[in-house]
């Protein structure tokens, strides 16, 4: 596959892409670098997330929703914008306009990469009908609005971790986001104080913290301290003890 591909910038001015949502329309350009020289790429919403968008927080939902769109949006030849297709169990794409915009593409010394697509369109069975754009965008605002929720949270607790035990890596910030998802900002947050007070500074013994919350229950009795001078004015005698 070739390094890079055209992209006429008459693209600026089609109403076709200009139907799509923003994100989808992004999409749909870094699509084109992806495909193979028939115009071919994988089609499954997993497959682009993973090596179209490995640095953004889309979903699989949301990026289904877009490709959806994409094969109902019927330019002036009346094709698609994309076609999905399945052979031998794996989904993939063909993007009818790609070879007319690809000026001196060489076939002598580039081969395909995915299947060529024969014509047959994947039947859409078990699956939801499209969205519309409308529909598309305002799920996209919901979840948007869900993702900045979860963003500022991380920070949150990315701050306590490195005021109360260190610097952050990137292997340690996706540790920390993991936990988040498991066992929410404030559980992780707590955790990391109440390993303070131990003077343990370490993630792996707040992490030994959460799962003994998970089994237990946050709230659960601590242990009670033998040496504790009011142990025998707490108990079910203890208002026949003075002290």
């Amino acid at each position: 596959m070739a390094r890079g591909r055209m992209i006429n910038k008459k693209i600026s001015n089609s109403r076709v892409v200009d139907e799509l949502p923003e994100a989808a329309q992004l999409l749909y350009t870094w699509l084109i670098p992806h495909l193979d020289c028939n115009g071919c790429f994988y089609g499954s919403a997993q497959m682009i997330k993973s090596l179209v968008f490995p640095r953004k927080n889309y979903s699989k939902t949301r990026i289904e929703n877009w490709i959806k769109l994409m094969e109902n949006c019927y330019g002036t030849e009346k094709s698609p914008l994309i076609v999905r297709y399945i052979v031998d169990g794996e989904q993939y794409l063909f993007m009818p306009g790609f070879k007319g915009e690809q000026i001196g593409l060489r076939y002598d010394k580039e081969k395909p990469d995915f299947p060529t697509f024969d014509g047959k369109k994947t039947e859409d069975v078990g699956q939801k009908l499209p969205l519309s754009r409308r529909e598309v965008e305002e799920e996209q605002e919901v979840e948007e609005e869900g993702c900045c929720n979860s963003s500022k949270e991380n920070e949150d607790v990315f701050e306590t971790y490195r005021e109360n035990i260190g610097e952050l890596s990137e292997d340690m910030e996706n540790e920390i986001v993991l936990a988040v998802k498991r066992f929410t900002a404030q559980w992780v947050v707590d955790a990391i104080r109440e390993a303070v007070k131990h003077n343990k500074r370490t993630w792996v013994y707040v992490a030994g913290i959460l799962k003994n919350w998970e089994r237990f229950g946050k709230d659960a009795a601590k242990p009670k301290n033998k040496n504790d001078p009011d142990k025998y004015i707490k108990g079910k005698y203890g208002h026949m003890v003075q002290r």
